[in-house]
């Protein structure tokens, strides 16, 4: 009898928790962990800090859809091992191994050094998982990371992902753009980097990029975008298409540019056609 409860109450939360998902677009929960490990007792010898916060995806109509979004975004967030790790343990368990690679591999490079070394095992991991335009259409994702691991500066790296809400897939350059796009998009990336330091009073206008230290050749798609409702914005990351001191380079192009470019059945359409 008491077995037959059980799994009755079983049956209702699992009717509960699918019937609470039939909605048409991605519900999100936000994850969140601060953490700070010191290598040794002796604080002076290096600390890892920590910050993840997160968006995940938990709810939508469609689950084989939802089970593809949330795999492909925490593979990119965590890696894929992680993925099968229920929602409100992957953060924990991420930042667990992360402390415990640390710990390992940098105790043993303290040991091998001179006691008269001077030198800090520092490290800092920030990660950001987040919603942009999402609606019952596409969803759109952004995962910002930051990885300081000793030397001159850390690194920051942003990247943007974009699904389509009917199979779940993330969309490609090549389910927007018409074939033979490369050579005419990587143009018109190339003049909205001139024209966009022209339209920012903060910085000094590019007059012609030959002149810049961007390496020009490699300015073409990247495949890193995200959509607004009026535009494609490509983002490229330092040392992507320019040395380290220029930093993430930004490219806003919008729709009524890309005339020509563009499927007239691409999923966008209904943004492009407002």
């Amino acid at each position: 009898m008491k077995k037959i409860f059980i799994y009755l109450n079983i049956i209702a939360i699992l009717a509960i928790a699918f019937s609470s998902c039939k909605q048409k677009t991605i519900r999100t929960i936000e994850k969140s962990l601060e953490q700070s490990f010191s290598l040794t007792s002796d604080t002076t010898k290096g600390s890892f800090r920590v910050n993840i916060n997160v968006e995940i995806p938990v709810c939508y109509d469609d689950h084989a859809v939802l089970d593809s979004i949330r795999n492909s975004i925490i593979s990119n967030l965590f890696g894929a091992e992680y993925v099968k790790f229920g929602n409100d343990s992957i953060v924990k368990v991420f930042v667990k191994d992360l402390i415990t690679d640390y710990r390992i591999t940098n105790i043993s490079l303290l040991n091998q050094m001179d006691s008269s070394t001077i030198y800090s095992f520092d490290y800092e991991h920030t990660l950001e998982g987040f919603s942009l335009l999402s609606d019952e259409v596409i969803y759109s994702y952004g995962i910002n990371r930051y990885v300081f691991m000793g030397g001159a500066h850390g690194l920051n790296n942003v990247y943007y992902f974009v699904f389509n809400l009917k199979n779940g897939k993330k969309i490609t350059e090549n389910d927007l753009y018409i074939t033979g796009y490369e050579s005419k998009l990587s143009e018109l990336i190339k003049q909205r980097i001139v024209e966009q330091s022209k339209e920012d009073t903060n910085v000094a206008p590019i007059l012609n990029l030959e002149d810049t230290d961007y390496w020009i050749d490699a300015i073409k798609p990247n495949g890193n975008f995200y959509v607004t409702d009026e535009s494609i914005n490509y983002v490229f990351n330092p040392y992507e298409i320019a040395p380290y001191y220029i930093g993430q380079t930004e490219v806003v192009i919008p729709f009524n540019r890309l005339k020509g470019l563009l499927k007239a059945d691409n999923i966008l359409a209904y943004l492009i056609n407002k």
